[in-house]
């Protein structure tokens, strides 16, 4: 991933999720799926939302871009989105 085009928020797309879960596979510090089977991200705050959340915001605020990208390219719906600084789309282009 290039340096201009850091994750600074990430927005699961609950309409197009199907529950496949290889987001929780793949950075289940940051993803579960919720009682309708739907991937939800999980806040610091202890919420658990599909609502655009800034990775600072994440329980797992740590997490590498690396592995956010990973797991937004493992969706085979491509429900997750991932943004940049600046609000730009990153993922899917």
């Amino acid at each position: 991933m290039s340096e201009e085009k850091k994750i600074a928020s990430i927005k699961v797309d609950r309409d197009s999720c199907i529950g496949a879960a290889p987001c929780v596979a793949a950075a289940g510090s940051v993803f579960e799926l919720d009682a309708e089977q739907k991937a939800v991200l999980k806040r610091k705050s202890g919420e658990r939302v599909s609502d655009q959340t800034g990775k600072i915001d994440l329980e797992d605020g740590d997490i590498s871009d690396d592995t956010l990208l990973a797991a937004a390219q493992s969706c085979p719906v491509r429900a997750i989105y991932l943004y940049d600084e600046s609000g730009n789309q990153i993922f899917p282009a």
